[in-house]
C-alpha cells in the first residue's frame, strides 16, 4: 500500500512567493511510523515545491496512492477543501492538523466522494493502525464515507512518551535550510502542548485539557542532535520549534547542558518573556552554550490589547528581557499580530521604550 502525505500548499496556485520555510516535522513523525509498519509512505512538501492545486492533482494521477494524508491550517482552509472535494483519483483521504479539532463538523459537511477520515489529535500511532486495518478503537463519528477519530490521553494511540516517538529524518528528504546567518540549519521538536492560554491560539492549554503537556528527556534531545551531526557534518545550527524548550529556570539549565556538548553548533529557539524575568542571570551561560537568537511572542505593544488576548507579561517586562538578551549577545526576533478587535494603529506602536533600548545596544 502507498500513502502520500501532503504538506498542504499555502497558495491555491503555484507561487514563487518567498516564505520562511520550516520542514513539516509532524508529517515526518507520521511517515516514519507508517514506514516502520510496512506501509510505503512518502511526504510531498507542497510548500517547498511550490505546488498549487493543479500540480497536486497531476501528481496524484501519476502516483495513484491508495491513501492520501493532508494537513490543514486556518489560512488554507478553502484550498484544502478544494483538493479533497475534487480529488481526481479514488483513494482514502485522511485529514489532520491542530485546527481540525475545532472545525471537524464543518469538514463533515464537505461534498466528498472518496472515503474521508478525520483525525483529531496526534496521528503517528493511529494512522498505521487505520491503514493496516487493525485499529482497536471506534471512531467518535461514522457515516457512509466519513469517520472521525479522536486521539487524546485516554486513547491507546496517544503518544504519551515523546522520547519513544522517533523521527527518521530521511523521510523529510532535504530538511536543511540556510538561516539568515548563513548557517546550515535543521529543526527539532522537544515538547508538545502549551502551558499558556493566549486567546488567539488553538493550542492554548484550556482548549486542550484532553492532551497532556509532554517533554522529551534531556538525554533524548541530546541523542537526536548527535544523530543529526553524525548523518550530516555540515550542520552548524539547530532550531527548536516548540514553545516550551525554554519555559523556566530549570529548562534553561537543561538547554545549557545539552548544547555545551556541541561546541561547534549555534542554536535558535522560541521562548516566553516570563521565562527570563526571574532568570536574567542565566543569560550569559545560555549565550555561551551557542544560543544565537530567540523568538519572542510579543503580539502587541498595547497593555490593553495584551490583556484582552490573555497574553501574560507586561510591556516593562518585555523591555527588561529584550534589553538583557541583546546586551548578552543573543539576538531577538519579535512576533507581532495586527488587527485584533478594537486594535488601533496607535495601540500597535506604543512600545517606544523598546525602540530606545534597541537603539542603545552597541
Amino acid at each position: 500500500m502507498k500513502c502520500l502525505l501532503l504538506n498542504s500548499p499555502i497558495y491555491r496556485d503555484r507561487s514563487d512567493a518567498i516564505e520562511d520555510y520550516l520542514p513539516p516535522l509532524g508529517l515526518g513523525y507520521i511517515a516514519t511510523h507508517l514506514n516502520d509498519s510496512g506501509i510505503n509512505a512518502e511526504i510531498i512538501d507542497c510548500v517547498k515545491e511550490r505546488y498549487g492545486v493543479n500540480e497536486i492533482f497531476d501528481l496524484l494521477s501519476r502516483q495513484m496512492p491508495e491513501f492520501i494524508g493532508i494537513n490543514i491550517f486556518t489560512q488554507n482552509y478553502d484550498t484544502v477543501k478544494e483538493i479533497i472535494e475534487n480529488c481526481p483519483i479514488s483513494a482514502t483521504i485522511i485529514i489532520g492538523g491542530q485546527v481540525v479539532k475545532f472545525i471537524y463538523n464543518e469538514i463533515l459537511g464537505w461534498s466528498v466522494q472518496n472515503s474521508l477520515i478525520i483525525v483529531i489529535g496526534e496521528g503517528e500511532l493511529l494512522l498505521p493502525a487505520i491503514i493496516n486495518g487493525n485499529f482497536v478503537e471506534a471512531p467518535i463519528f461514522e457515516d457512509e464515507n466519513k469517520r472521525v477519530f479522536k486521539v487524546d490521553m485516554n486513547s491507546s494511540y496517544f503518544p504519551g512518551d515523546l522520547s519513544g516517538v522517533h523521527l527518521n529524518r530521511s523521510v523529510l528528504k532535504d530538511d536543511v535550510v540556510i538561516n539568515h546567518y548563513g548557517e546550515k540549519e535543521t529543526s527539532i521538536i522537544t515538547s508538545r502542548g502549551c502551558m499558556y492560554n493566549c486567546a488567539f491560539c488553538g493550542g492554548a492549554h484550556n482548549l486542550n485539557k484532553d492532551a497532556t503537556i509532554r517533554y522529551r528527556t534531556t538525554a533524548d534531545v541530546t541523542k537526536e542532535i548527535a544523530d543529526i551531526l553524525s548523518a550530516n557534518t555540515d550542520i552548524t545550527s539547530i532550531r527548536i520549534l516548540d514553545d516550551l524548550f525554554l519555559r523556566n529556570k530549570k529548562s534553561i539549565s537543561n538547554a545549557v547542558q545539552i548544547f555545551e556538548q556541541f561546541p561547534t553548533l549555534s542554536w535558535r529557539g522560541m521562548a516566553h518573556v516570563l521565562t527570563f524575568i526571574e532568570s536574567i542571570e542565566a543569560l550569559p551561560r545560555l549565550r555561551e552554550s551557542g544560543c544565537r537568537e530567540l523568538f519572542l511572542g510579543i503580539e502587541s505593544g498595547s497593555e490593553r490589547i495584551r490583556k484582552k488576548i490573555n497574553k501574560p507579561g507586561t510591556i516593562s517586562q518585555i523591555e527588561k528581557v529584550v534589553y538583557a538578551l541583546l546586551h548578552t549577545g543573543i539576538d531577538v526576533k519579535g512576533y507581532f499580530m495586527f488587527g485584533f478587535p478594537t486594535n488601533s494603529f496607535a495601540d500597535t506602536f506604543t512600545m517606544d521604550p523598546v525602540k530606545s533600548l534597541l537603539d542603545a545596544v552597541p
